[in-house]
């Protein structure tokens, strides 16, 4: 399965976990458009460190580089 797959199924667990069953676009901008919230963003974060070794403690976070699938799949082709 493809990264661009993978993230799209756990961003969809996350958000029907809030019984939100809405379509999305590779580009929508979940958190900032607040489908997801901050504790949402703790899940990606973690998400992201276990699947692809990302370590946001030595590389810093910010929240607009796990908003969407395309900033995510940025995020991982630049660690």
């Amino acid at each position: 399965m493809n990264d661009s797959l993978v993230i799209r199924e756990f961003l969809q667990t996350l958000l029907s976990r809030k019984g939100d069953q809405g379509a999305f676009l590779d580009n929508e901008q979940l958190i900032a458009g607040g489908r997801l919230q901050s504790i949402d963003t703790l899940e990606v974060v973690l998400f992201l460190e276990e699947k692809y070794g990302i370590d946001f403690a030595e590389n810093g976070f910010d929240q607009n580089e796990v908003g969407s699938i395309d900033n995510i799949l940025a995020l991982i082709s630049r660690r």
